[in-house]
Order: structure tokens, then sequence, then C-alpha cells
């Protein structure tokens, strides 16, 4: 691992470490708490985030075991219109996630990018991969996926702990 790499790479891992344990002591019912009707739920924004990773290290960059990556599929989805090969944990609302399900999932996919951050070098992380979409090609480094995951993760993180504070519940402590 580049040394000055170092610090980011040991920031996240510890971001890691602390939502997993917030979210592991959640009870079914602080999972399902949400802001409003029409918005995620605790469990949909916890399996998102995991969920994303999966996409973008393995569908995108072509890292880790399928396993992982079919572990969010879903065999139905809530969500009108979005093709099942789209849908994750989150656009299924007729299955909640549980804690234990959520601490595997940020736990096996945690491991993936450990592996790959390990892994790569500085020129690793300018390498470019392509994903086609109806509006045409879009090109992505490591480094941009690392970042934007990192700040999805940040992002989806303050939301939880949002809605757990706007139910009174302490907020997540990361």
């Amino acid at each position: 691992m580049a040394p000055g790499l170092q610090p980011f790479y040991d920031g996240w891992a510890n971001y890691q470490r602390l939502l997993v344990a917030a979210l592991r002591e959640l009870t079914p019912e602080h999972l399902a708490l949400r802001t409003a009707p029409h918005q995620w739920a605790v469990w949909q924004i916890a399996g998102h985030m995991a969920g994303a990773r999966t996409y973008w290290f393995h569908d995108v960059l072509g890292e880790g075991d399928p396993s992982i990556r079919d572990m969010f599929r879903v065999a139905s989805t809530t969500v009108p219109d979005l093709p099942l090969e789209d849908a994750g944990w989150e656009d299924d609302e007729a299955r909640p996630r549980g804690s234990a399900e959520i601490d595997e999932a940020f736990n096996r996919t945690w491991t993936m990018i450990d592996d790959c951050l390990r892994r790569w070098t500085p020129d690793d992380l300018a390498v470019e991969f392509h994903r086609r979409r109806i509006t045409g090609t879009q090109t992505f480094t490591r480094q941009w996926v690392i970042w934007h995951l990192m700040e999805h993760e940040l992002h989806h993180g303050g939301e939880i702990s949002l809605i757990l504070g706007t139910h009174g519940l302490p907020a997540l402590n990361l």
C-alpha cells in the first residue's frame, strides 16, 4: 500500500468499524425507522451502502467474488418499472433486512475492498474502466470509485444518524 494513501484508507477502515458496531446494536424497530413514508428506512439505506460497494468494485472494476455481489440480488422488487437485475435490497420493501444481515454485508464487502486497497499501487488507481449506459459510455478510475464510495458512505451514514435523531434516538457515534 502506498504510504501517502495509508491515512485515508485507515480512516475509511475506522469508519467501517464504527458504522458496523453502531448498526449492529439497532433493533428491528430502529432499522425500520424513516423520516417520511416515501423515504427509505434505515435498513434500506444501510443495504444500499453495502450494495453500492459491490456494484462499483465487482460490476464496474471486476473485483471480488461473485457470491458477494449475488448476496444483494433480490427475487422481487417493490419499485415500479425497476428491472430486477438493477434491484438491490433497498428495492424490496417486502423483505426488510436485520442487523445480522447488514453486519455480514458490510463485513464481506469491506474484506473485498480492503484486499484491493492493500494490492493496488498508485499507478493502479489511475487505471480507467468504462461503463456503458443508454446515454453513452462513462469512464472511471479506481481512484474515483474509492472517493465516490467514501463520500457516499459519509453521506448515508449522516442520513442514518439524522433518522435516528429525528426519532429521539442517539445518532451513530462515527
